[in-house]
This record gives structure tokens, C-alpha cells and sequence, in this order.
């Protein structure tokens, strides 16, 4: 997992271009952004929306997050609405989400993100493996916090998402050394701004 991580983010790097350079790209340039057509429009706080599918290690999820981005600085700021299917139990999430895009302009753009919100456990039967038995369980919330790392190859109308994202939440939790922690859950993701 660690080499991949690398491997992204050398390729993020390297596709993105040499950074002092694109930190002098005069306002007219065309090149493309994560705030599609910001040329007559100018610094406009536009709408931007994201659908995307991840797959981690014990399962598959969907999400959605509509919002606005500020293309002055390329920050994303908007909520996010999503499902996940984790070693057979359902979770809805719902949270606030943000994005940093750079450099500001470029056919290819990295961007590190964080989500923080609220997912609840849906209520059905569950196979348990420690007793063997199918069990009923009950609705369940709880908070969790995922990092995100990744890159946004930009068209004229849409952006092509690929990254990573890592959650945190007390849905999945590791026992070591007689205490209990939150277990990681990379996953990685491919979606569509627009």
C-alpha cells in the first residue's frame, strides 16, 4: 500500500507540472481547471459536484458532494452524501467536505481533502462470524474523519477524480496491545467532477 501511495504521488507531481512556473500563469491563460470556464467569468464562487465509487479492502462505496469552489485559491468547500457495503453491514454518511486543488490552472491538478461527518449503520441481518450465528442489528451512528489525496485531469466540461481516501470512524475498530483504536480504511476512488 505504501509504494502505491508513493507511486501516486509521484505521478501527481510529475503530471502537474514544475510548480514555480505555474505559479506565475498569467490570469488569460486558457489552460483548463477544476473551475471549468473561468475565463469570462472571472473569480466567481462557481457550483461544483462530484459523484465517485471507492473500493477498500472489506467493501465498495458511492458518494456524492455538491458545493461550491472558490477558483481565486481553488478551494472546494460543500457536503457530501453517501453509501457504503462493509463486511456485510450498510452505512449511510452524510458530511461537510473540503478540497485544495494546485497548481490554479492545468490539464492535470492534485488536490489533499478532508471529509468529517456523521455515519450511521442501516439496521439488517448480519452474518457473525465469532458466534456463526445471523444476527439482527440495530441503527447505530457515529463520527468519522477521511483524508483525501488524489489528482483531477481536467476537460472542457467535466474532471476525471482519481485518489485515495482513508476513514477513521468507531464503525471499524482494532484491538492491539489490550486497547481498542480506530482502524484505517484506505480506499481508492474514481469519479467525475462537474
Amino acid at each position: 500500500m505504501k509504494r502505491f501511495f508513493c507511486f501516486l504521488l509521484a505521478v501527481c507531481l510529475i503530471m502537474s507540472g514544475n510548480p514555480a512556473n505555474a505559479a506565475e500563469v498569467p490570469e488569460d491563460d486558457a489552460r483548463p481547471s477544476i473551475a471549468h470556464d473561468t475565463g469570462t467569468e472571472g473569480d466567481k464562487v462557481k457550483y461544483a459536484g462530484n459523484a465517485a465509487v471507492y473500493v477498500n479492502y472489506i467493501g465498495i462505496a458511492f458518494s456524492t458532494t455538491h458545493g461550491v469552489i472558490f477558483p481565486s485559491c481553488n478551494i472546494y468547500v460543500g457536503g457530501s452524501a453517501g453509501y457504503s457495503y462493509n463486511w456485510g453491514y450498510n452505512y449511510t454518511d452524510f458530511a461537510a467536505e473540503g478540497r485544495w486543488f494546485y497548481p490554479r490552472r492545468g490539464k492535470v491538478q492534485g488536490y489533499i481533502g478532508l471529509e468529517a461527518g456523521v455515519s450511521v449503520q442501516l439496521p439488517g441481518i448480519v452474518f457473525d462470524s465469532a458466534s456463526g450465528d445471523n444476527v439482527y442489528n440495530t441503527w447505530r451512528t457515529c463520527f468519522f474523519v477521511r483524508p483525501a489525496l488524489g489528482m483531477a485531469v481536467n476537460f472542457r466540461k467535466v474532471s476525471l477524480d482519481i485518489g485515495f481516501k482513508c476513514g477513521f470512524s468507531p464503525h471499524v475498530m482494532l484491538y492491539k496491545g489490550g486497547n481498542y483504536y480506530w482502524h484505517p480504511i484506505p480506499a481508492f476512488g474514481i469519479g467525475l467532477w462537474f
